[in-house]
């Protein structure tokens, strides 16, 4: 096969295996999301991929690996919900700051459930997949906020609070009801709109926060 012949075999199936890569992480996702890490096999995932199981191990050397991928493509999708604070935080909006930050969370997690309960299954299972991902991107955007509400604090317009236990404060109440919602069953019943809880959440960390 010529030199020609075979950069142009090449370029036809790069295509195909970057689809089979996402169509195979796709469909791990909703898998582990829904059965755990323990209770999914490569097998059962190469059946709803609807591809071979050696083609898995291709992409991917372990299903471990196949997690980390997971995570990858979770935080490299898109803009994540530190977004807000690197756009707005010069402002000194505080409001604007976390209401951005909680809007962009519900956001994010509305529309993909199976990142939050794939979290939780590692979590609860011991895999590091839940390590993987609270020590890269959950604790990058909790310093982002806790330096933002240091720098608030030295402009003495918050109280003189512990700054990492403020940010994990807030983050966990918007979470917090991220999971009811998602894990509970109270997404079915709960009507409430996401600007009425943002408006909440926002307005009560502030009131406790804020100086007077």
């Amino acid at each position: 096969m010529s030199t020609e012949k075979a950069a142009e075999k090449a370029n036809l199936t790069q295509p195909e295996k970057t689809n089979t890569r996402e169509k195979i992480l796709d469909t791990a996702i909703k898998l582990f999301a829904k059965n755990g890490f323990n209770g999914t096999t490569t097998k059962e995932i190469a059946e709803a991929a609807e591809v071979n199981e050696s083609l898995i191990f291709r992409h991917f050397s372990t299903k471990r690996d196949l997690y980390g991928a997971i995570i990858e493509k979770k935080i490299d999708e898109e803009p994540g919900i530190e977004l807000p604070l690197q756009i707005h935080k010069d402002s000194k909006d505080d409001y604007l700051i976390f209401s951005a930050i909680a809007e962009r969370m519900l956001d994010k997690c509305g529309k993909d459930s199976n990142f939050i309960r794939l979290l939780h299954f590692s979590a609860l299972e011991g895999h590091e997949l839940s390590d993987m991902f609270f020590s890269t991107y959950v604790e990058y955007v909790n310093m982002l906020l806790c330096d933002y509400i240091e720098s608030r604090i030295a402009d003495k317009a918050f109280k003189n609070v512990n700054p990492h236990c403020a940010s994990q404060a807030f983050i966990g109440m918007v979470i917090n009801h991220i999971i009811v919602q998602e894990l509970f069953g109270e997404k079915k019943k709960n009507k409430i709109k996401n600007e009425e809880l943002v408006e909440t959440f926002v307005t009560v960390f502030l009131d406790g926060i804020k100086t007077k």
